[in-house]
């Protein structure tokens, strides 16, 4: 039977990880520093993570929500729970860290990779699901594009971190206000 991992060695390794990934990105960033800082063997990183990328990816999932919404019987409620968790709280420092991944794609693709895999994809598909979810009940316009419509609802985000623009709360409420009356099935008209 395997041993429980401890989750106060997973927070240093997350913690050290995270700070030098900040410092030095993740090309110079090495395991054995990752070790070294958090206090750890290079095996105990490698009981946890296959590597490098899946190791960078793992913390950069810790620093989100999980992003789990039940079926409560109202899409709207779904899908404001989804992008209140699915989005980070602090947008510049979440952007600036995975800004880090798209800056290694061509000499790293497996960071990005295993961000896709473990992170991205899986969250995509989350949100992606709830709107198909809301079109089988009939509160979201049967003809938009789930993808498109998931697009539409990050991108935003993004762009507001990239203008220097805050993406607080009251604008991710104006945001899905907006996004919602594009997308909703208007009955009657």
């Amino acid at each position: 039977m395997a041993r429980r991992l401890d989750p106060s060695i997973d927070d240093a390794i997350a913690a050290a990880t995270l700070a030098l990934l900040r410092q030095r990105g993740f090309a110079a960033m090495t395991v054995e520093e990752v070790a070294r800082a958090a206090g750890v063997g290079k095996p105990a990183i490698y009981r946890r993570h296959r590597d490098k990328a899946t190791l960078v990816a793992a913390v950069i999932a810790r620093q989100l929500e999980p992003l789990e919404v039940p079926d409560l019987s109202d899409t709207r409620a779904e899908l404001w729970r989804a992008l209140s968790r699915g989005l980070p709280a602090d947008g510049p420092a979440y952007v600036r860290l995975i800004g880090g991944l798209i800056g290694e794609q061509e000499r790293h693709p497996e960071l990005i990779d295993a961000f896709r895999a473990s992170v991205l994809g899986p969250r995509r598909a989350a949100v992606r699901a709830l709107i198909e979810r809301g079109q089988a009940r009939g509160d979201l316009r049967a003809e938009v594009d789930p993808t498109v419509a998931l697009d539409a609802l990050a991108g935003p985000f993004l762009a507001r971190v990239f203008a220097g623009e805050s993406t607080g709360p009251r604008w991710r409420r104006r945001a899905f206000d907006h996004w919602w009356t594009t997308v909703e099935e208007r009955t009657g008209r």
